[in-house]
């Protein structure tokens, strides 16, 4: 009887144990997770497109928002474009 109740102290020790490990385990994961998504909605910010949807289900503002954004940008690179052909010396025929 005793050797029966050993085991089932250390099946019950191994319980406990496998338990605070994979809950251990999830914490990180979670943790991991959440510090990811952090940091990508901080990438987003630095880049100015915080109205950028995170899913394909997104609101049509949102893509209405990201095309405004994607306009200007455009309208950006073309005035560059313009300032640096100014620039440039005239090429002799």
């Amino acid at each position: 009887m005793a050797e029966q109740h050993s085991s089932s102290a250390s099946l019950l020790l191994s319980a406990l144990t496998g338990a605070a490990v994979g809950a251990a385990g999830l914490t990180w994961w979670l943790l991991s997770r959440a510090e990811r998504r952090q940091a990508l909605g901080d990438q987003f910010k630095r880049l100015g497109l915080n109205g950028v949807p995170t899913n394909s289900l997104s609101a049509q503002g949102s893509s209405e928002n990201l095309e405004q954004k994607v306009n200007r940008l455009n309208l950006a690179i073309e005035d560059v474009r313009r300032q640096l052909e100014s620039m440039a010396p005239e090429s002799s025929n």
